[in-house]
């Protein structure tokens, strides 16, 4: 039965790894194309890229063991409600749909 236990934290630590990897670049990428912009329409990007952070920080979190996976998945449901907040404002919509392109 340990063994089964420890087989799961494996998993768990190898998926919340990758999908932390994953916002990372994701985040990474798009840093270059905001320091482009002018000042005036960074900060739509940097909102978005800073929820993108929180969740990678979440990932990292479950992947120590300090949340559980119902927790991550709450977190992410706030992450992705936050982006959907971030769409609704004037202008910001091609802002975040640039980072999921």
């Amino acid at each position: 039965m340990v063994a089964g236990r420890e087989r799961f934290r494996w998993r768990r630590r190898g998926a919340a790894s990758r999908e932390a990897a994953f916002l990372d670049g994701v985040v990474d990428a798009q840093l270059e194309f905001i320091s482009q912009l002018p000042m005036h329409r960074r900060e739509e990007f940097a909102e978005a890229l800073a929820v993108l952070v929180m969740l990678a920080q979440d990932h990292r979190y479950r992947r120590q063991g300090w949340i559980s996976r119902r927790e991550l998945r709450h977190r992410a449901g706030r992450a992705i409600a936050a982006l959907d907040v971030l769409l609704q404002a004037p202008g910001a919509a091609a802002a975040v749909r640039r980072l999921t392109e």
